[in-house]
């Protein structure tokens, strides 16, 4: 980045900023005022530092990552791993439709086109790739489309809430522990797909298993059905946690 000319820097940035619509889209979480805000900020700085605008962007996220990335990297890229490790098996299960459903609770795979739950009106075709980006700094699913057919971009985001794994894990699995961790309250199948980004018909599959093996039971509530861990998975989980 800093070593980037100023002029390329400056069209990138009045790409962006005339985009419009689309930009207006990319940036639904911000009102009209404060979107106006934002652009008169970054066009001033733009005019402010000329030729000197590249190396200031490159301070700017200097900055950024000793200030929030860096001493919390590790976790980041373990929470990385874990995605990738559990999205795998989904993908050697329930093949790459199961995978990209399984991803998100709004993403669905169907008549061969990948469908995203929004409030939001669009269609992007084509037959270009589609790069997955794990993200930890957004709360839902993210679809940049394409200016060039080879750069859509899907942003997943991923659930940060893992702690050392008990030595039971490898036993159970990676899912199955994180299952029955939360299910120290009684949770529905949605509940937990929405927890852990996982399709219901997964959750439903593994949850089978956890019920076979006398680790959960279920109960109705009204139209919903509840699972929670029974004493036998408590035991095991504390078990585990004190001699891991």
């Amino acid at each position: 980045m800093a070593t980037a000319e100023a002029d390329t820097v400056r069209v990138q940035f009045g790409a962006f900023l005339n985009g419009g619509s689309a930009r207006r889209r990319s940036c639904s979480w911000l009102r009209e005022d404060q979107l106006r805000a934002v652009d008169d900020r970054v066009s001033a700085g733009i005019e402010t530092f000329g030729a000197e605008l590249p190396q200031r962007l490159a301070s700017e996220m200097h900055l950024l990552w000793s200030t929030v990335f860096a001493r919390r990297w590790a976790t980041f890229t373990t929470a990385f791993e874990q995605f990738i490790d559990c999205h795998s098996g989904v993908v050697a299960r329930e093949g790459l439709a199961g995978a990209l459903s399984a991803l998100h609770t709004t993403l669905a795979w169907r008549d061969n086109a990948l469908e995203i739950a929004s409030h939001h009106q669009g269609k992007v075709e084509g037959s270009h790739p589609i790069t997955l980006i794990p993200t930890l700094h957004l709360g839902r699913v993210g679809l940049h489309a394409p200016y060039h057919t080879d750069a859509a971009q899907i942003a997943v985001p991923l659930n940060l809430t893992s702690t050392a794994a008990p030595r039971i894990a490898p036993v159970l699995g990676d899912t199955r522990l994180r299952l029955l961790q939360d299910l120290d309250q009684p949770r529905t199948t949605t509940e937990l797909a929405a927890l852990h980004y996982l399709s219901p018909s997964t959750i439903s599959f593994h949850l089978s298993r956890l019920l076979a093996a006398g680790l959960v039971q279920k109960h109705r509530d009204g139209r919903l059905v509840r699972y929670h861990r029974t004493t036998k998975a408590r035991q095991l989980l504390c078990t585990t946690d004190q001699t891991g």
